[in-house]
């Protein structure tokens, strides 16, 4: 049994998401063996698919999957069911079972803003997952909540199900001015309400943290209360964090986490995963329709030694090729505007993972043994896949760099049926909509 617990984050895109932070910080702190990233997926069930797979401990999910993901799960519980909407998965006895915790993230950040919701007039914008965990929140705290939405028919839908009112996006401002809380759970920072339907004193809570949003600024020049995004994100993670480890949640550390600061933006690209997982051939996709260097670090060692890297194997071991292997990696560090190949040993050495992570944004590639198979099963190049039992070898590899793939990776993509140019672009997709924000 795998010791260390692997944990993830997945949506569409998801590269900005700061939960990493906040959990990779708290398991520090209490010293837990366990990691988390993110998985950039396609949709719901390729989530699933990719957690059975991987034999992932447990997911955050967000935007767009919160709903589409329930029916691919052996439970929900009850209040996700009510709701709708699932932003936490737990692996137990081999089940994955999902869970709400949205609703801590509205009720305990509100709390924590001292803002009092019994007997307030509350609009929520947006008729999403977290909009329909934002009014069951608000209701149970006692609030009289108003949904509005571009497509009335689902803020309708919505209101007829948690027992609330419905309102047209064209009456936001008939309903805004007798509200005294906003809630926007929009996924966009692009204006959605009118500036003029705001009011001093009107508390305005954003669930896009990624950016200052047009809401946040109209806000901030109307005299609003606004409260931060990032409140309902620390809420909501400090029960799952209780759900994913059975401990109570470092609060003071997830907050330090979350609030910190960081002067990195990084915008050179590795490619780390097993081998046949793509990585050079994504990375020449990237150079070809990104402008971008493709630098491939097997092919640096080739050229450097002038022989191949079978033979460097056979004649002076895997510990020499690991030494060639970090040697390459720090003399590229200082390049600018590439996509690095990285092999697919590089995370097993912590120095290497040490410069990946600092020097570029880390992309895993994976693909199941099984597609890796039917894709290299005739080369006979791989060092490591000499002799038979090759599935085998390939599971049992594969199975000691899992954890060292998820601590090297700043996002996981899923190689398997999409051809290169497609994960060429959803890799550029990612890493420029978070550059951006």
């Amino acid at each position: 049994m795998r010791r260390h617990k692997i944990f993830a984050v997945a949506g569409n895109p998801i590269l900005h998401s700061k939960s990493p932070d906040l959990f990779n910080e708290a398991f520090r702190a209490l010293s837990i063996e366990a990691v988390y990233t993110r998985i950039a997926a396609t949709h719901a069930k390729e989530v699933i698919d990719l957690a059975r797979d991987m034999g992932l401990a447990g997911l955050n999910i967000t935007s767009p999957f919160k709903e589409d993901i329930m029916p691919y799960l052996d439970s929900v519980h009850k209040r996700a069911r009510i709701i709708g909407a699932v932003n936490t998965i737990v692996k137990k006895r081999g089940q994955f079972i999902g869970y709400n915790t949205d609703i801590e993230g509205v009720s305990g950040a509100l709390k924590y803003n001292n803002i009092t919701t019994k007997g307030a007039n509350a609009v929520v914008i947006g008729a999403s997952g977290a909009a329909k965990a934002a009014v069951y929140a608000l209701l149970l705290s006692g609030a009289k909540v108003t949904i509005i939405n571009r497509t009335f028919e689902k803020a309708k839908e919505v209101a007829k199900i948690l027992q609330c009112d419905a309102y047209p996006m064209e009456d936001a401002g008939v309903s805004i001015a007798k509200a005294q809380i906003l809630v926007s759970c929009i996924s966009t920072g692009e204006r959605v309400i009118d500036p003029s339907h705001l009011k001093n004193g009107l508390v305005v809570f954003d669930a896009y943290y990624s950016k200052n949003t047009a809401l946040q600024k109209a806000a901030k020049a109307k005299g609003c209360k606004i409260i931060d995004g990032r409140e309902w994100l620390l809420f909501q993670a400090l029960p799952v964090f209780t759900l994913f480890t059975g401990k109570n949640p470092p609060v003071g550390v997830m907050r330090d986490a979350l609030y910190r600061k960081t002067s990195s933006r990084k915008k050179n690209i590795a490619l780390i995963g097993f081998m046949g997982t793509g990585k050079s051939t994504i990375a020449e996709e990237l150079s070809k329709n990104y402008n971008m260097t493709t630098i491939d670090i097997d092919r640096l060692i080739e050229k450097r030694s002038r022989i191949t890297i079978d033979e460097i194997f056979k004649s002076q071991g895997e510990k020499s090729f690991r030494d060639m292997e970090h040697k390459e990696l720090r003399r590229i560090k200082g390049l600018s505007n590439v996509v690095v190949a990285c092999g697919g040993g590089i995370v097993t050495e912590k120095r290497n993972i040490a410069i990946i992570k600092k020097t570029y944004i880390s992309i895993w590639l994976w693909s199941k043994v099984e597609v890796i198979l039917d894709r290299i099963g005739k080369d006979t190049t791989r060092p490591l896949l000499k002799g038979k039992n090759k599935i085998e070898k390939m599971k049992t590899l594969l199975g000691f760099r899992l954890y060292q793939y998820a601590l090297t990776s700043d996002i996981l993509i899923n190689t398997e049926g999409k051809s290169p140019k497609e994960l060429a672009r959803i890799i550029h997709d990612e890493v420029h909509t978070t550059l951006r924000n």
